[in-house]
């Protein structure tokens, strides 16, 4: 059974809801957050069918690439 894009899709959003308040918090924290949510919604898009897996994983390998630039500029 294929899983559901809208639930990865939830937790991507709420990674760049972690990544656009970060300057409101401790950055380095909300990063770190950031990260383990988008890795549970990298686990959950292995049980999405082949298109959707490939777009999910592509969302998240961008985001995952912003936060280290984000990171490296603080």
């Amino acid at each position: 059974m294929a899983g559901d894009p809208q639930a990865v899709w939830k937790l991507i959003q709420k990674a760049d809801d972690y990544v656009k308040y970060a300057h409101n918090r401790d950055p380095k924290t909300a990063y770190a957050q950031a990260r383990a949510v988008l890795g549970e919604a990298a686990a959950l898009a292995e049980d999405l069918d082949a298109g959707s897996r490939d777009a999910m994983r592509a969302q998240i390998a961008t985001r995952r690439d912003d936060i280290d630039r984000f990171e490296q500029a603080g």
